[in-house]
C-alpha cells in the first residue's frame, strides 16, 4: 500500500491552473451579479461546456483519479471563483451520484450523457434550460 499523500501530480497541477484560470477569467467577475439577481448563471455555464468544464467527460475523469484529489481541488477553485456559479455548475453531479449508485450499467450508459446533454443543448441532471421569453 502506498503512503497517502496530498502532494498534487502534474495531471492535477494543470487542472488546478486551468480552472483557476476559468474562475479567475469568468466566474469571479460574474459572481456578484448572478448572486444579486438569485438566477440560474446560464451564460456562465454555456462558457464551462464550451471549454469542457461542464461535460460528463471532465466529471468522470474528476471521479475516476485513484487519488480523490482532483474534484475537491476543481470544486475549491471555483468555489473561490463563486461558490454559487460552483455549485450550479457541478449541481448536476448530485443526480449523476444518484444514477451511478443505484443504476443498472445499462441505465448508467443511457442517462449520465442526458444529465448533461452538450454544449449546444445544455442540460442539468436530464432538465434542459427553459425556453427564453420574447
Amino acid at each position: 500500500m502506498s503512503d497517502f499523500s496530498l502532494e498534487l501530480n502534474e495531471d492535477q497541477l494543470q487542472v488546478q491552473k486551468w480552472v483557476h484560470d476559468f474562475a479567475e477569467r469568468v466566474v469571479r467577475p460574474a459572481g456578484h451579479e448572478w448572486d444579486e439577481r438569485e438566477e440560474t448563471p446560464w451564460p456562465i455555464i454555456e462558457e464551462a461546456a464550451k471549454v469542457g468544464l461542464y461535460s460528463l467527460d471532465f466529471v468522470v475523469s474528476c471521479f475516476s483519479d485513484p487519488t480523490g484529489l482532483t474534484l475537491p481541488l476543481v470544486n475549491e477553485e471555483m468555489s473561490w471563483g463563486d461558490a454559487g456559479i460552483a455549485l450550479s455548475i457541478f449541481g448536476t453531479t448530485l443526480g449523476v451520484a444518484g444514477i451511478v449508485a443505484n443504476g443498472t450499467s445499462e441505465q448508467v450508459a443511457e442517462w449520465l450523457p442526458q444529465c448533461f446533454g452538450t454544449p449546444d443543448e445544455i442540460r442539468m441532471a436530464a432538465f434542459g434550460r427553459p425556453p427564453t421569453s420574447g
